[in-house]
């Protein structure tokens, strides 16, 4: 498990994913979009392991070598 740590920006997260993950969302009609760490779309990422929302830090299970894309809600 890795921890990521984000940084926050008038509500929103201005720290992209290191691992590059990008996310579809078939609802809200986005197209493969970066996830940034700490934002509405990572909450959906397979890969994600809970958040410290105090501390800014994201845990991450990502597994080198799988996937980078994935479609959200």
């Amino acid at each position: 498990m890795e921890e990521i740590k984000f940084k926050m920006k008038s509500k929103s997260s201005k720290t992209p994913c290191p691992h590059g993950m990008k996310a579809t969302c078939d609802t809200c009609k986005i197209g493969p979009t970066l996830v940034h760490v700490g934002s509405w779309l990572e909450y959906d990422c397979p890969f994600y392991g809970g958040c410290d929302e105090k501390k800014k830090v994201v845990f991450c299970h990502f597994i080198p070598d799988t996937f980078t894309l994935y479609n959200s809600r």
